[in-house]
């Protein structure tokens, strides 16, 4: 094979099935035939059968235009560090990070190629992420700063146009009571989620891929930032016409890391790129919204995610 223009990277923890069917739905993309390719798996210590069944798939595929190169780790890196390995051996112009726990739907990856390819001012672009029943996913937003922060902490967020005042840091779905159309156009924005994340492989490695002080959650918004405080002249963009299924949290060990995770995300970034006040008030805000959330569900009736936002907000 010809050195490949895109480099694919999906990471595998515990998701046997689930991986299969990602690349399966891959090499249904119907304009990646025309296009060499290597999808590098770097599988995080899996104790179920991932690593075979993934063997297995490999030696069932007719050979073609691609090359599929799979990494076993004896630990669990984290999403970040083994990001990293595969960004180390990655021979692609263009980089696609992407979930285990995706679906591509028609041909999402090559037409995001394509479309990054004939748009030069652009470092990044995302498809569209679905739910399984395929309503809207959430996908990225605008870097956290204390406006956006403060609005989130306090579900100020949640009222009609304080988005369009504020750009959010979570913005809302279209299945959200204020109707948000956020999602429904292609647009710029600041970041997206690591889920399916296109980058032009010379601006990601500028930055040296990820910070590994991340383990899971958040590490997207900080690499987000600093390709574009490296290219401050390059823009990111959501794109709604290539569409993928986003399963989400099929990793996930319980349902307090995400949670939590995403809370230190936001910390982590304050700590690295904002001065100390800010950070302080981040830290306030967010014990604030843990706790206000942990009352909330009580109220509610709801005990079990009221202890666990109780927890959290112990934790912070």
């Amino acid at each position: 094979m010809t050195n490949p223009v895109l480099s694919i990277i999906i990471l595998s923890y515990n998701t046997s099935q689930i991986t299969i069917n990602c690349l399966k739905s891959i090499f249904q993309d119907k304009g990646l035939k025309e296009i060499p390719y290597e999808i590098i798996i770097i599988d995080n210590d899996s104790k179920d059968d991932s690593l075979k069944k993934i063997k297995e798939f490999k030696s069932s595929l007719e050979i073609g235009n691609w090359k599929l190169e799979i990494i076993a780790n004896k630990f669990n890196r984290g999403f970040g560090k083994a990001n990293n390995q595969g960004l180390k051996i990655a021979k692609g112009n263009y980089i696609l990070l992407l979930n285990s726990d995706t679906l591509i739907l028609h041909s999402a990856i090559s037409q995001s190629l394509n479309w990054l390819c004939s748009h030069p001012e652009v470092s990044v672009c995302t498809a569209q992420l679905l739910n399984k029943d395929k309503t809207i996913q959430a996908s990225g937003g605008f870097f956290p700063n204390l406006s956006n922060v403060l609005t989130w902490c306090l579900n100020l967020d949640d009222l009609p146009l304080v988005n369009k005042i504020i750009k959010p840091f979570h913005p809302h779905t279209p299945t959200f009571y204020t109707h948000d159309k956020f999602y429904l156009k292609d647009h710029q924005q600041d970041w997206v989620t690591g889920a399916f994340m296109l980058i032009r492989s010379s601006h990601l490695k500028s930055t040296n891929g990820f910070d590994e002080n991340y383990f899971m959650y958040g590490e997207e918004v900080e690499l987000s930032y600093r390709i574009k405080k490296n290219n401050p002249q390059f823009q990111t963009w959501y794109l709604i016409g290539p569409q993928i299924i986003h399963l989400g949290g099929a990793s996930a060990q319980n349902r307090i890391d995400p949670l939590l995770n995403e809370y230190k995300g936001i910390l982590s970034f304050f700590k690295k790129h904002k001065n100390s006040l800010q950070y302080k008030i981040c830290e306030y805000l967010i014990k604030v919204n843990a706790f206000s959330r942990g009352v909330i569900y009580s109220i509610r009736g709801n005990k079990n995610t009221a202890s666990l936002y109780f927890q959290i907000c112990s934790k912070i």
